[in-house]
């Protein structure tokens, strides 16, 4: 009888909740979209990866790997719109989620040898530790990861993929890298370069909840 007053009253706030929150809370159509665009990410980029020593991806975090629909739905019930503080506390509690298919992806990716991830968030560098512990416990996190999350508001992730590119700044110990793919859920996510394209070795994932549009 608990069980059942549960599913009502989750089924009741879902329907209560706005249609983005509630897309990608509830429908197939995100998750099947989030699952397409990931095995056909690793198909296109299966050929590269074995034909280059070290392959490198660049992965953004929120609603590309790690999925935060809950924080969302928090806003919603107390009323309350994104901030700074509350999106801080969220990340410090480590309840993120995984977006669907990035598990299988991550997972099938690192199986190549050499290959390595760097994450560029804008996760604030100040909950690295929070975000590691989080993506540890969802199975996704391996010794090898680079995190370049913000320091500051000059901090872009246009200054990161510059340091990824260059091996300056932080990727100094690492040299310069060269990327054979790049994964995000808005544009900003992605380099003004006519070398990437869609479908081939930059793909985006569906995030109607927040952006810039």
């Amino acid at each position: 009888m608990i069980y059942l007053i549960f599913v009502f009253s989750l089924s009741m706030l879902n329907a209560k909740l706005p249609n983005d929150v509630r897309w990608v809370v509830s429908s197939d159509e995100y998750k099947y979209n989030c699952i397409q665009t990931y095995q056909v990410a690793y198909h296109a980029i299966l050929e590269k990866c074995i034909s280059v020593d070290k392959p490198v991806i660049v992965m953004d975090l929120d609603e590309t790997v790690l999925d935060n629909s809950k924080y969302q739905v928090g806003l919603f019930e107390k009323g309350e719109s994104y901030n700074p503080e509350s999106w801080s506390k969220w990340v410090i509690e480590e309840q993120a989620q995984l977006v669907p298919g990035a598990k299988e992806f991550i997972l099938n990716y690192k199986k190549i040898d050499g290959s390595k991830i760097i994450y560029i968030s804008n996760r604030m560098d100040k909950n690295l530790v929070a975000t590691k512990n989080n993506m540890k416990e969802l199975g996704i996190l391996f010794d090898d990861d680079i995190f370049l999350l913000r320091l500051d508001k000059e901090d872009t992730k246009v200054v990161r993929r510059s340091e990824v590119l260059n091996g300056k700044g932080r990727m100094e110990e690492y040299g310069k890298q060269s990327v054979i793919a790049y994964f995000g859920d808005a544009m900003g996510d992605f380099p003004d370069d006519p070398s990437y394209q869609w479908t081939l070795n930059k793909f985006v994932f569906p995030n109607p909840m927040y952006g810039k549009w």
